[in-house]
């Protein structure tokens, strides 16, 4: 298959992700006027951590490929933002198969940093000028191997895969473990004073 048209399909995921991240975002803000976050979560949440190992293993895929396949070398920074993607596989994988929405605090930190550097990158990307010197020189940063509907190179990519693995997992119901302690904490009346006496 011609390598332009797998970066369009990469660049239609992206923006498939993005418009999903807006719609998430319009509906959370709206949440105390209208229904449909509440609609959205409990369709989305019985699936949101296979999705969420969904989402990161087709970037995986995606980074392998444009690597292996395309010929693309990594820079500095596209070799951290893998660092970042590739853990939440299996991290999110071994999550959804234990029903474990407590990932969220292995999930968001990964992805906190992953988009971090992605926003730098694409700083980097765009106005390299204003950063300084290029990251590495056999392979410099600012280097566009993809550019599609005048904003969306790879650095983009990333940062749309971390926002949505990040939202994603944000979405999942509470493990039964979590509610259970919860519930606990709650419920459990207080010692009146002097029982023990």
């Amino acid at each position: 298959m011609n390598q332009d048209v797998l970066n369009t399909f990469y660049a239609l995921l992206t923006v498939a992700g993005q418009l999903g991240l807006v719609l998430c975002g319009a509906l959370w803000l709206l949440r105390g006027r209208t229904p449909w976050w509440s609609q959205l979560r409990q369709s989305v949440a019985p699936a949101a951590l296979w999705l969420a190992t969904l989402v990161a293993g087709v970037a995986v895929f995606g980074s392998l490929q444009l690597s292996l396949g395309a010929g693309y070398t990594p820079c500095t920074m596209c070799w951290y933002q893998r660092i970042a993607i590739y853990p939440l596989v299996v991290v999110c994988g071994v999550a959804a198969l234990r029903r474990d929405s407590a990932v969220r605090f292995t999930v968001w930190p990964l992805a906190a940093i992953g988009a971090g550097i992605s926003t730098w990158h694409y700083i980097h990307e765009r106005v390299p000028e204003t950063v300084g010197g290029s990251c590495d020189p056999t392979a410099p940063c600012s280097i566009l191997w993809i550019w599609k509907l005048h904003y969306i190179s790879i650095p983009m990519m990333a940062f749309t895969t971390m926002a949505l693995i990040a939202t994603l997992v944000a979405m999942a119901p509470r493990s039964e473990h979590a509610e259970a302690t919860s519930s606990d904490t709650q419920t459990s009346p207080a010692t009146p004073r002097g029982s023990h006496e």
